[in-house]
């Protein structure tokens, strides 16, 4: 899969994307509610990407998870229950441990940024609401033990309250979102693993007479970048690779994309760019395309077809790497 933007869509579009373009997730699984934005930079030096998630239990209350992703000029793994400290700008601390143990799976060939090639390292930290509350209010500083020895901490200061600005950007999306409206379950086929790559498919799910919709995922390791598929097989006859393929949202706004592929009759594969995608989990209400033998159109339910997209989009956070 190579991700290939067949049309600049308004920017509205991304805002418009689940209410708001950084939730990245947000659904329902065996009783639990799972809400998470996409992943934030942070201006620091080193710099700090930070990614929060929360977890509403059965009960009600909720629980917090935040990795932190450290630049750093090698690979090396965090220990587990390792401390960091959060001091804060009224004087007190925050002390949270590493929870994560498995491997990281997020650009395990390093990234390239100025000339050099750099390793994402990670701590992933439980909060309750109340912790969450705290570092929000103002971070001046964070003291992380990357390694169980007298010298193997690293102490990061931040400016402008950089840190607490960004975990405010991503609970901002978290709560703000609206109640999950789907729930996840076996809307996984497929997970592969390789050289560091990931490929993840869907099922198909039906959302209209002879239409029927998957999705794809793949994270490359070489990019440390993500893409989407959205496969489609409608009845008609062949859908020539670089047709326009058009998909009309319940606001009037038209999707074009493109047939990537030359495939057999009444299959479609295109790439759309995640908020596009986001999009899409609006619903749409016609889906318009090239065939050999002219231009056809076919109708969808606009709540079947965005409960599929959403459900299957979200059924691939659940193993996405980013």
């Amino acid at each position: 899969m190579k991700k290939i933007i067949f049309s600049i869509i308004a920017l509205m579009i991304a805002a418009q994307a689940f209410g708001q373009d950084l939730l990245r997730y947000n659904y329902k699984r065996n009783n639990f509610v799972y809400t998470g934005a996409e992943r934030v930079e942070v201006a620091s030096s080193p710099a700090l990407q930070l990614k929060l998630g929360r977890v509403i239990y059965p009960d009600g209350k909720p629980i917090y998870t935040l990795r932190i992703d450290f630049e750093s000029e090698s690979a090396w793994k965090m220990p587990k229950k390792a401390g960091i400290t959060f001091n804060l700008s009224n004087g007190r601390s925050v002390v949270l441990n590493n929870s994560k143990d498995d491997a990281n799976l997020v650009a395990p060939k390093g990234i390239s940024k100025g000339g050099r090639t750099l390793w994402l390292n990670c701590g992933e930290y439980y909060l309750e609401q109340s912790d969450l509350d705290k570092l929000l209010g103002g971070v001046s500083d964070l003291d992380a033990t990357v390694r169980m020895s007298a010298d193997g901490h690293l102490k990061i200061s931040f400016k402008n309250n950089g840190f607490s600005a960004a975990l405010s950007r991503a609970y901002n999306a978290i709560d703000g979102a609206k109640a999950a409206a789907v729930t996840v379950g076996r809307h996984l086929e497929t997970i592969d693993d390789y050289s560091g790559n990931r490929v993840a498919k869907t099922v198909a799910i039906e959302v209209g007479e002879s239409v029927s919709v998957s999705l794809s995922y793949l994270y490359s390791a070489d990019g440390n970048s993500e893409s989407y598929d959205l496969n489609l097989k409608v009845n008609s006859g062949i859908i020539p690779g670089g047709s326009v393929v058009s998909f009309t949202t319940p606001s009037g706004t038209v999707i074009r994309l493109r047939q990537e592929k030359d495939l057999p009759k009444g299959e479609i594969v295109c790439f759309p760019d995640v908020d596009q995608l986001k999009a899409l989990a609006h619903g749409a209400s016609k889906i318009s395309f090239e065939t050999e033998t002219g231009e056809r159109s076919v109708s969808v339910s606009t709540e079947e077809f965005a409960s599929s997209v959403e459900t299957l989009y979200n059924a691939l956070q659940r193993v996405s790497i980013l």
